[in-house]
């Protein structure tokens, strides 16, 4: 078994390749934290190379790694001068990576507030028309960029190795992982962190996502394109004023186990109103939706804004024209549950959804799924999906254990770690020779990789010429380029090029 570079090789190989450092300046120390248990291997290298890059610049770093858990309590609590971290949508839209910035959102890692940004924010979000909205939203993103709350990175690549049979499988920049058309009895993947739920209203983080989109389905959902299709929802229209969004639900739908049934329209209520009850972290998409707010602080009985006028029929009610609606839920919290469900539901027991894999054990961080043989999906030939009989999706956080797991055929899907790239591409960003023949795909991914500040916190947080002075300091190139190996884009705004370049037109 050949091992693979350690981060302090992949380190070493960046930093020989770097120029000299220029005489140092005085800054405060920075400390930084981050996530040493999601993406690991990129998170520990690039870490290395921010603490190397910023001190040439004269601004000493110390570095904070941390588990997965530790990471978001101190985020949650503020107790943190700034982390690296990353930042992933659900949707396509410039709004995703505003969110944060919104003085009444719910998760606000920097704590960053601003009336004059809130303005601008509420602006996009309610806008009439899409260009207005971009346009608003473009305001928005500067004001940010000018103030530095983030210190944008780069947005990566996610790139796969596909094994024979195993070309049928779909992702998208989103990291949406679809397994539907892949051609193999039994389908292996793998996933490099600790999954903290599989409860759908609970799944915030990737490797939960990743589990949870399986076997839950919300009434729409995302293709490969990014674009909103159809899910358990057939149709939709909003009225013309905006205020009212209609869904007509498909025929056939049935909930997974043994107690399975049709899906009506009065489940889709029970499910945002039980969503809207466990606190989860996107309860925020209901907030335009007339009733939520008294259903949440307990005066109502249930939301008036979430209508049910037939058993096939479901309709949101706003409280004002409401267009960002429709993007919003995509969340994987929108996903559809049987009436009923209690909040403490044990979601390892077995799915309940109505996706294309049925959930049969979930053990010692191995998940095991079963073809729905009831789905409502089908291909271009109408051919019923999902085509394999089983998916198995296993924790493995060793960079060595996964590519030995693919090598030895244990693994048909593998999202190839930062750690590994040495392994398998040559300085160019090209396929080594050891892999030719490989099915490798590359999927450009629409997140933000970024320094978050506490500004709440002093000097970092307090002082914008500081956070400018990191920012200038740290070279996105090298990190794409040498690190990378090319499989990135480097960013300093924290919108994309592509979704500016999008908007614009």
């Amino acid at each position: 078994m050949r091992f693979l570079p350690t981060v302090g090789v992949l380190v070493l190989l960046w930093s020989t390749s770097c120029a000299k450092s220029e005489s140092p300046q005085k800054a405060p120390t920075l400390t930084l934290l981050y996530n040493v248990e999601e993406q690991p291997s990129e998170k520990n290298s690039v870490a290395q190379v921010l603490q190397s890059q910023l001190a040439a610049k004269g601004i000493q770093v110390k570095l904070d790694p941390t588990s997965n858990s530790v990471f978001y309590d101190r985020v949650g609590k503020g107790d943190f001068e700034a982390a690296f971290s990353l930042w992933y949508l659900d949707y396509e839209d410039p709004e995703g990576f505003l969110t944060d910035f919104y003085s009444k959102a719910g998760f606000r890692m920097s704590k960053f507030e601003s009336a004059p940004y809130d303005r601008l924010y509420l602006d996009g979000l309610l806008a009439p028309t899409p260009t207005l909205r971009f346009s608003k939203f473009k305001d928005a993103a500067d004001f940010v960029d000018r103030e530095l709350p983030w210190i944008p990175l780069y947005a990566n690549s996610e790139v796969f190795l596909l094994a024979q049979g195993a070309d049928g499988f779909r992702a998208n920049a989103y990291q949406y992982y679809d397994y539907r058309a892949v051609s193999l009895p039994a389908i292996h993947a793998a996933s490099d962190v600790e999954v903290q739920t599989l409860d759908p209203a609970l799944a915030y983080d990737l490797a939960s996502k990743h589990l949870v989109t399986q076997s839950y389905e919300g009434l729409i959902s995302m293709d490969e394109a990014g674009g909103i299709v159809p899910a358990l929802a057939r149709e939709w229209k909003f009225d013309a004023s905006l205020k009212t969004l209609t869904f007509k639900l498909r025929s056939g739908l049935r909930f997974h186990g043994k107690a399975s049934r049709p899906v009506v329209a009065a489940d889709v209520k029970a499910s945002y109103q039980r969503m809207l009850k466990g606190n989860s972290p996107y309860s925020y998409i209901f907030d335009y939706v007339k009733g939520a707010k008294e259903f949440k602080d307990g005066k109502a009985a249930s939301v008036a804004g979430f209508e049910t006028p037939d058993s096939a029929t479901f309709r949101l009610v706003f409280t004002q024209p409401f267009p960002m609606m429709l993007p919003w839920m995509l969340a994987p919290a929108t996903a559809v549950l049987p009436a009923g469900t209690p909040l403490d539901y044990d979601f390892s027991q077995g799915s309940i959804g109505t996706g294309p894999f049925v959930l049969s054990s979930w053990k010692a961080g191995v998940a095991s799924f079963e073809g729905s043989t009831s789905y409502w999906g089908k291909d271009s030939t109408s051919r019923a999906l999902p085509r394999a009989k089983s998916l198995t999706i296993r924790v493995m956080k060793d960079v060595n254990t996964q590519i030995a797991a693919f090598r030895q055929g244990e693994l048909d899907v593998l999202s190839i770690p930062v750690a590994a790239f040495p392994e398998v591409f040559d300085s160019s960003g090209g396929i080594k020779p050891s892999w030719a023949g490989k099915q490798i795909r590359e999927v450009k991914l629409n997140n933000l990789k970024f320094i978050a500040f506490n500004m709440k916190k002093t000097p970092w947080g307090t002082d914008p010429d500081l956070r400018r002075q990191a920012f200038d300091a740290i070279d996105r190139d090298a990190i794409v380029k040498r690190l990378l190996f090319g499989k990135g884009r480097p960013l300093r705004s924290i919108l994309p090029p592509e979704m500016l370049l999008k908007g614009a037109k």
